[in-house]
C-alpha cells in the first residue's frame, strides 16, 4: 500500500514546488517516476492473468485455443496480440510497452488542455480517483479505446465526423463500449444552458433509481450491433448481471461529484475562459452523468476512463483558483480526495502487495508462481472479484 501512497504525495510535493516555477523536463521526470511504477506492476492485479492467457496461446502447439476466441473478444485485440507474438515479444514486453503509450497519451492531454501551473496538482487527482487503480489493475483493452478516442480528439474539436467516426470505429474493435464514442460527438458539440443541465440532472437523478431504464435505453440504441446487444444482455439477464450489471443508488463519492458539479455550473464563466474552456466545460459536466449512470450500473463506471482527464483538469482549476490565501488549503483537499478514494480502491488481496517487472529480470516465475504470489503474501483476505 506504501507505494501507491508514494505515489500521490511524490505528485502533490513536486506540484508545491513547480506551481510557481513550471517546468517540463521536471513534470517530465516526475511522469517518468510515476510511468515506471504505475506501467510495471507484475504479480499485483487480477486482469493480467486472462491477458497472458490468451496472448500465450497463440504459441501453443495447434493454435486453436487463440483463434475461437474471435468469436467473443474484440478482433483488433486479438490482432494486436498476433503483432506481438509475431515480433517475439514477451507477454510482459508486450504489456508494459501498451501501457506505457496509453500513460504517454494520457499525459499529453494533462500538458495541453491544463493551465502549466497546476498539471501535477490536476494529476495528482486523477491518480487518486482512476490513474493508480487502473493502471496497476488495467482495462486493458478497454484502455486501448481510450488511447484511440484521446489520440482522435482533435477530430470531435474541429467536428471532422468521418475522421472522428473512423477512429470510433477502430476504437470500437478494441472494446465494443467505445460505440458510446459516437454520442460524445454529438454531446460535446452543442452549449447547453445552465438551466437545462440542471433539469437534466434532477431528472437523470429521478430515472436512474432503477437499473432498468439505463439497459433498456442502451439496448434500444445500439440494437443494430448484435455485439453490443449480446454484451448488453449479459448485464441483464446473463452470468455478470450481479456484478458488472448492478449498482447502488447513493454513495458518499455521489454526494462529493454533485457538490464539484455545482461548483461547475456556478463558475461556468470561468472555465469557459480558459483555452479550450467551453469543452473542458461540456465534457466535466457530462462526467458527472455519467458517473451517476455508472453508479447506478457499474458496467457504464467505464465510460468514465474516456473522459476522467478533463473533469480533473477542471476541478483542479477550480479549487486552485480561490483566493490565494486559501488555494494550497483547497489543494491539500484534492490530496486528501485523491488519498481516501485511493487507499479504499487498492485496499486488496489484488493490489497489495506491490511487485515490478523490472525488479524480477533475474528470475524465472512461472504463470502459477505469479498467479498465487499475492493470495500467499498480502496482509488483505481474499474476496470474490
Amino acid at each position: 500500500m506504501g507505494i501507491y501512497i508514494f505515489i500521490l504525495l511524490f505528485v502533490f510535493c513536486s506540484f508545491l514546488y513547480f506551481y510557481k516555477r513550471p517546468s517540463n523536463k521536471g513534470y517530465n521526470f516526475v511522469f517518468a517516476v510515476v510511468a515506471f511504477i504505475v506501467c510495471s506492476g507484475y504479480m499485483c492485479g487480477s486482469d493480467w492473468r486472462a491477458y497472458e492467457e490468451i496472448y500465450t496461446s497463440f504459441n501453443t502447439d495447434d493454435g486453436e485455443n487463440f483463434w475461437w476466441r474471435f468469436l467473443y473478444v474484440e478482433p483488433f485485440y486479438l490482432i494486436l496480440n498476433i503483432i506481438g507474438n509475431l515480433l517475439h515479444l514477451d507477454f510482459w514486453v508486450f504489456y508494459i510497452i501498451l501501457k506505457l503509450l496509453i500513460f504517454y497519451q494520457i499525459v499529453s492531454v494533462f500538458k495541453r488542455f491544463c493551465p502549466d501551473n497546476i498539471i501535477l496538482l490536476a494529476f495528482t487527482f486523477y491518480l487518486g480517483f482512476w490513474g493508480i487503480m487502473n493502471f496497476i489493475d488495467i482495462s486493458f483493452r478497454n484502455m486501448i479505446s481510450v488511447y484511440c478516442f484521446l489520440r482522435c480528439i482533435d477530430f470531435l474539436l474541429e467536428r471532422q465526423f468521418k475522421k472522428y467516426l473512423l477512429c470510433v470505429l477502430c476504437a470500437t474493435l478494441f472494446h465494443y463500449s467505445s460505440i458510446f464514442l459516437l454520442v460524445f460527438y454529438f454531446l460535446f458539440n452543442r452549449r447547453y444552458s445552465t438551466k437545462s443541465i440542471l433539469l437534466c440532472f434532477i431528472l437523470a437523478n429521478v430515472l436512474l433509481l432503477k437499473t432498468d431504464f439505463i439497459f433498456e435505453a442502451a439496448s434500444r440504441l445500439f440494437s443494430f450491433i448484435p455485439a453490443v446487444s449480446y454484451k448488453i444482455e449479459n448485464y441483464t439477464t446473463g452470468e455478470e448481471a450481479e456484478t458488472l450489471g448492478s449498482g447502488k443508488v447513493l454513495s458518499i463519492g455521489f454526494f462529493i461529484h454533485t457538490l464539484f458539479f455545482i461548483l461547475i455550473l456556478y463558475s461556468r464563466r470561468k472555465i469557459e475562459a480558459l483555452k479550450y474552456g467551453p469543452f473542458l466545460f461540456t465534457v466535466s459536466v457530462a462526467f458527472i452523468f455519467i458517473f451517476r449512470i455508472g453508479l447506478t450500473t457499474l458496467i457504464f463506471s467505464r465510460l468514465q476512463l474516456f473522459i476522467s482527464y478533463f473533469y480533473a483538469i477542471v476541478v483542479a482549476y477550480l479549487l486552485f483558483s480561490f483566493s490565494k490565501q486559501y488555494r494550497l488549503l483547497y489543494s491539500a483537499f484534492i490530496l486528501l480526495l485523491a488519498l481516501n478514494s485511493n487507499i479504499k480502491q487498492m485496499a486488496s488481496v489484488w493490489m497489495v502487495p506491490y511487485t515490478n517487472y523490472f525488479f524480477y529480470l533475474d528470475k524465472d516465475l512461472s504463470y502459477e508462481v505469479r498467479s498465487q504470489y499475492n493470495f500467499i503474501n498480502s496482509p488483505y483476505k481474499y474476496k470474490e472479484k
